[in-house]
């Protein structure tokens, strides 16, 4: 077998992590790869164990959005169905299973981690109880789904199979939805995509609260359809769902935008150029890992995966 190969891409999520702390992009990207393997030095297994743990907001997500999406499926068959049917039939044996598996360390009992769920919350005792957070949890996606069956559904309850765009997703196996800029791989996975009347419908499901990032990181959806499947910017309207409060932010694409989006991923594939020997996107080696800053204050460190990478050398400078 071909030995993998490192190559370097883009996606919103590499943007943040990369602005809120360059360490952080360097153990998501760099630290962990390889880790996989039994052979693999301890400190890259380590990076690649926390590259795939989740968090309770993760997990919260990934169930509200298992959810709406068995509710618009149910309705396309011809069958209501209640937020409550919703949550017991869809949402509590997922959030159930993957709650199990942290708890009991399935991941440390078997040899790929990324096949079970490792909740952070779990791995480094957060403040908080259980029972504080499920209930958290639970009553967010409940309300998620009742705000969904009220205010969504009616918009796009017309929807057939036959009018969706099937999105590639590593749930699906084979390589998620990318398309290509400026020679760079972009990875852009919309949550749900329709095409009605010439016009294509680009949909993310929100279980948190409002983020000015959000327009930006629909807009990278948006240049996705453009550039992927040649949809001209008027003819695309992206769509923020946020479910726990039941409000949508709705905009047409547009080029001012599509400009927005093209600009902020230039300008941030060009600062990681910076961190790669001799700047080169083609061999993608990076420089050492102490050439990736460490977060200014441990304050920015208290929700990230890679605390116990980090911390002996954030002690050591009084951080």
């Amino acid at each position: 077998m071909a030995e993998l190969k490192n190559t370097f891409s883009w996606s919103f999520s590499a943007g943040s992590d990369f602005d809120d702390c360059r360490r952080r992009r360097y153990w998501n990207k760099y630290g962990m790869w390889g880790g996989w393997g039994r052979n693999a030095p301890a400190e890259s297994q380590l990076a690649y164990r926390l590259n795939k743990m989740n968090n309770r907001y993760s997990l919260q997500g990934q169930a509200a959005e298992e959810a709406v999406m068995w509710v618009l499926a149910e309705k396309q068959q011809g069958r209501d169905r209640s937020a409550e049917e919703a949550y017991d039939t869809i949402a509590k044996p997922y959030l159930n299973s993957r709650w199990k598996e942290s708890i009991n360390r399935d991941w440390e009992k078997h040899s790929n981690p990324k096949r079970y769920y490792n909740l952070r919350e779990h791995y480094y005792e957060s403040d908080g109880t259980d029972a504080e957070w499920i209930k958290q949890v639970t009553d967010t996606i409940k309300a998620c789904l009742n705000h969904f069956i009220e205010k969504t559904l009616p918009r796009i309850q017309h929807v057939t199979k036959e009018m969706e765009i099937e999105i590639a997703t590593v749930t699906k196996g084979g390589d998620p939805e990318h398309f290509v800029y400026e020679g760079v791989k972009i990875y852009a996975i919309p949550d749900y995509v329709y095409v009605e009347d010439g016009k294509w419908h680009i949909i993310d499901w929100k279980s948190g609260r409002a983020k000015a990032d959000h327009r930006y990181q629909l807009a990278t959806y948006g240049l996705w359809a453009n550039i992927k499947y040649g949809i001209a910017p008027e003819d695309i309207i992206i769509y923020l769902e946020y479910l726990a409060d039941g409000s949508t932010a709705i905009e047409p694409f547009s080029e001012e935008l599509m400009e927005s989006i093209r600009d902020r991923m230039s300008e941030s594939i060009g600062e990681m150029r910076e961190y790669l020997e001799g700047g080169d996107l083609d061999t993608n080696v990076p420089l050492p890992k102490e050439e990736w800053e460490l977060a200014p204050s441990s304050n920015a460190c208290r929700f990230c995966n890679f605390w116990e990478l980090c911390k002996s050398e954030m002690e050591e400078l009084g951080l």
